[in-house]
């Protein structure tokens, strides 16, 4: 379960969340908002890309900074810059070196991205770049997998393929998105990021 318990944070220019608790037990989870709303950086603090000004978040308890949960913990979003000296392929390498898991390629072949798989990432179109940072989400088979914008970027073929993808995962599943049309799944639990920022 993932929750924030008193959390701050803070920029220069505003206050992004103040003292935001929030619990999330539910498997499968849909944060909507218009671009802006602050989706994407919730998203960053529960996979402790940012950390917070005051409080904590937490996935089974404990902190989303632990070694531990590092290694539970996918996440993709427009904020995680893939490095571009890479292929494809080596960047799936080093990852599942990382994360100590065997690379899979069978979604890349699902997404449609086994064309690409040699191609520097630098080289990649917004697609296959968005499939790219998908599969570094979920090969290592996290328990908590976070998405930003899961379908940008993708044509009608690799949104059916990931949502059959995402329809089979087992694990807590949180997604943030302006459009919610385009994911044929069912969610436990819909949030406007209106209610989360106590915006009225």
């Amino acid at each position: 379960m993932l929750t924030f318990t008193a959390v701050s944070l803070r920029y220069p220019t505003a206050t992004i969340f103040n003292n935001l608790t929030l619990n999330l037990p539910e498997k499968r989870v849909v944060i909507t908002g218009e671009n802006g709303s602050g989706k994407t950086t919730l998203l960053m603090l529960a996979a402790g890309l940012v950390t917070p000004d005051a409080g904590e978040v937490a996935f089974d308890n404990q902190p989303v900074t632990s070694q531990q949960n590092k290694q539970r913990i996918g996440i993709s979003a427009s904020k995680v810059a893939l490095p571009t000296f890479f292929t494809s392929r080596e960047l799936l390498d080093f990852h599942c070196h990382m994360h100590q898991c065997t690379l899979d390629l069978t979604m890349a072949e699902q997404l449609g991205f086994s064309p690409f798989l040699q191609t520097r990432v630098s080289d990649l179109s917004l697609g296959n770049y968005k499939k790219l940072s998908l599969l570094t989400a979920l090969l290592h088979e996290p328990d908590l997998l976070l998405l930003d914008e899961p379908t940008n970027g993708l044509d009608d073929d690799a949104r059916h393929a990931m949502n059959a993808i995402l329809s089979d995962f087992t694990g807590q599943l949180i997604i943030a998105s302006h459009d919610t049309a385009l994911l044929s799944l069912s969610f436990d639990r819909e949030i406007p990021m209106q209610h989360i920022r106590g915006v009225s």
